[in-house]
């Protein structure tokens, strides 16, 4: 009697101390499947972290990766949900941060921005106060600009055809003696080393972009594509966070520089401060600066 009295006490206390631990366990872990059967309404339900929610064709939900969820609603298993998304940021964000990462989407994207100069001209001026107070966000942009060897000689064009931009430049000390020195003996960058590039570049992101084969999904129905984005669009505090997750990625802002660098920049050598900001950086560059220092210099 005294053992069994003991074994019932042991185990009282030892379920105390395990249902808890158990149950939040279970719902750490539970599918959405079994969290259907247990609210039968989508906007209960959840996902782990990092994961998607979405509602198939069929009414059963799923919690998948951004690229997966992608791949489902272009193939026509699921449909973007704005509801879901806006009640759930995190997963928005997911979303996003799969679609900045997208060549082929991010492609419609800027076309959308090209011909909406009102979104265009809001988007950058969002983003000149971030680059004025986060120097890494200016450098997400530089970055790309100065070390990939087309998209610098596109950009000294466009220096020179911004008469402020080009003044700055004249009047700047350091800039005037550093054009006018000798070409360094390393080349113009195409041939130079990763190691040496990094040694001599340290804010320059490691564009791997543009060593390997542009990160596309090889959407077959460009319109579901296009379907997300517009739903997308026409929500304001949407698309600054869409903008915020684009201004973060180097990757991304090539693409963009390669799609509209003109209007960009147009409006980066608008702002006395970024401009300034701007030939810092270009300074620190030896590989941009080799490229429009005079070829007869001594």
């Amino acid at each position: 009697m005294k053992n069994l009295s003991l074994f019932i006490l042991f185990s009282s206390v030892l379920g105390i101390m395990i249902v808890p631990i158990h149950e939040s366990f279970g719902e750490s872990i539970m599918s959405p499947r079994q969290q259907w059967k247990q609210h039968s309404e989508i906007e209960k339900l959840t996902c782990k972290e990092d994961l998607v929610l979405l509602q198939k064709n069929n009414g059963v939900p799923a919690c998948v990766s951004p690229t997966a969820y992608l791949k489902l609603v272009d193939r026509g298993y699921g449909t973007f949900d704005i509801k879901i998304m806006k009640n759930r940021p995190s997963m928005m964000n997911n979303l996003m941060e799969g679609m900045v990462s997208n060549s082929s989407i991010m492609h419609h994207w800027h076309e959308m921005m090209e011909r909406d100069p009102t979104k265009f001209e809001t988007t950058m001026k969002n983003w000149i106060p971030k680059m004025k107070d986060n120097t890494q966000l200016l450098k997400n942009v530089m970055g790309p600009i100065t070390s990939i060897p087309e998209l610098r000689e596109q950009m000294i064009t466009h220096m020179k055809e911004h008469p402020v931009m080009e003044q700055s430049l004249k009047n700047h000390y350091d800039w005037m003696e550093s054009v006018h020195e000798p070409i360094m003996s390393h080349g113009m960058g195409q041939n130079m080393n990763q190691g040496m590039h990094e040694e001599m570049c340290q804010w320059c992101p490691e564009l791997s972009h543009h060593m390997k084969p542009h990160h596309n999904m090889g959407f077959a129905n460009s319109d579901r594509m296009m379907d997300i984005i517009h739903h997308m669009w026409i929500q304001e505090e949407m698309v600054f966070e869409m903008h915020e997750f684009m201004l973060q990625s180097p990757n991304h802002m090539t693409e963009m520089s390669e799609q509209m660098m003109g209007p960009m920049l147009e409006f980066m050598m608008d702002d006395p401060d970024i401009r300034e900001q701007m030939i810092d950086l270009m300074l620190q560059h030896e590989d941009f600066m080799n490229s429009i220092r005079h070829s007869n210099s001594k």
